[in-house]
């Protein structure tokens, strides 16, 4: 069984955007907690809509590198630890269409 709990997803997001994109977790952070008063992570994690939306204000509702953001920088790094990577992709296309429904599958998936 696997368990991530909201610390350890916090923390393997951080570092993988900060490794791969230095600066970028912090800037979204900054828009996340402007916006909604809330840490990026926890808007993945209880409302994937939020995020979508700060990640379009931030792109001027380019879908594409929101899209990549969500699926390289967000997802990848949470499905690494899980194990899972064959469904990022899924996911990624998941939040933008459907949050309500993206937020439930990954709850599946970090917690089976």
């Amino acid at each position: 069984m696997v368990f991530v709990d909201r610390g350890r997803v916090f923390v393997v997001v951080k570092r993988f955007m900060q490794s791969r994109v230095p600066g970028y977790f912090e800037v979204v952070e900054a828009h996340c907690r402007r916006l909604f008063g809330r840490s990026c992570v926890d808007l993945l994690l209880d409302e994937p809509d939020k995020l979508r939306e700060v990640l379009m204000r931030k792109y001027a509702n380019d879908v594409n590198p929101v899209y990549f953001a969500i699926k390289y920088l967000f997802l990848r790094p949470i499905l690494i630890e899980v194990n899972k990577l064959d469904i990022e992709e899924e996911l990624a296309t998941t939040l933008l269409n459907n949050p309500q429904q993206f937020k439930e599958r990954l709850r599946q998936v970090i917690s089976t």
